[in-house]
């Protein structure tokens, strides 16, 4: 009786977190109001700070990609300001089992040609080093021409 409980419960788990991934990799930054879960993640990350209204419901993204390290997955999506995308981006990567979001912001001065990045929810942990990189990387399209070129393993 004890085993079969167990071997229940595992299954569950799986499919719990299976149903994670799945939905994961079809989210999209213009889909986080609509997931109470992501949504608690993405206000954590952006607390204290003055985004433009048009994130995270009005922004033109495409679906998350998976990428890896520190042994965890992490849905990365981009977005962009609808109809001014060179001037506003957002990048996002979101640890679904661990619930959190981690960000960057950027603002282009076409005038001044320069850039202002914002980091959101950014630590002293490994997010600080190659998230920046990952996140900087699905800004430029890097990440998007070259997926398995950012999954980084635990030393």
């Amino acid at each position: 009786m004890k085993k079969t409980a167990w071997v229940a419960a595992l299954g569950g788990a799986l499919v719990t977190i299976s149903h994670f991934s799945a939905h994961a990799q079809g989210l999209m930054i213009s889909g986080i109001a609509s997931d109470p879960v992501a949504k608690e993640a993405f206000g954590k990350m952006v607390k204290g700070r003055a985004l433009p209204k048009w994130v995270p419901e009005r922004t033109t993204s495409s679906p998350a990609q998976k990428v890896v390290f520190d042994g965890q997955e992490f849905y990365v999506m981009s977005g962009c300001n609808p109809h001014d995308c060179d001037s506003e981006q957002i990048a996002i990567m979101y640890n679904v089992k661990q619930k959190s979001m981690y960000g960057l912001f950027a603002q282009v001065d076409e005038k001044t040609a320069t850039e202002k990045l914002t980091w959101l929810n950014m630590g002293g942990e490994n997010e600080s080093i190659d998230g920046k990189t990952i996140l900087f990387a699905a800004l430029t399209g890097s990440l998007a021409n070259h997926p398995t070129a950012f999954n980084y393993k635990s030393p």
